[in-house]
């Protein structure tokens, strides 16, 4: 009888120690995000950590902090003062949550 209650007790011990180490892994873990960027002018290009993805109208990219802290978006174009965006996740997760998409309009140079 011992035998079976030990046995029945270690069956039960595998989910909950999985389950324990589960809950102890950080809520915030997620280092990708899906993020809306519309600029104007639509032929702006648009740069995350300096590789081009893609152009000016809205267009949701896949960011990945990795084990970056930051990442960089630029948006430039011809005639155009460029912008600079150093974002933290925390960041990010506020516009996404308050705002939404991103939105930057460039100025024309002088």
């Amino acid at each position: 009888m011992v035998l079976v209650s030990s046995m029945a007790n270690r069956n039960l011990c595998i989910p909950l120690a999985s389950l324990l180490a589960l809950a102890c892994l950080p809520a915030c873990s997620t280092t990708a995000f899906k993020v809306g960027i519309a600029v104007d002018p639509p032929t702006a290009a648009v740069f995350v950590n300096g590789t081009r993805v893609g152009q000016g109208t809205r267009r949701v990219y896949d960011v990945d902090f990795g084990s970056s802290e930051r990442i960089c978006v630029q948006a430039a174009a011809p005639g155009f003062e460029p912008v600079t965006e150093l974002l933290t996740k925390q960041q990010v997760q506020d516009q996404l949550s308050k705002y939404g998409d991103f939105r930057w309009t460039l100025k024309q140079e002088k």
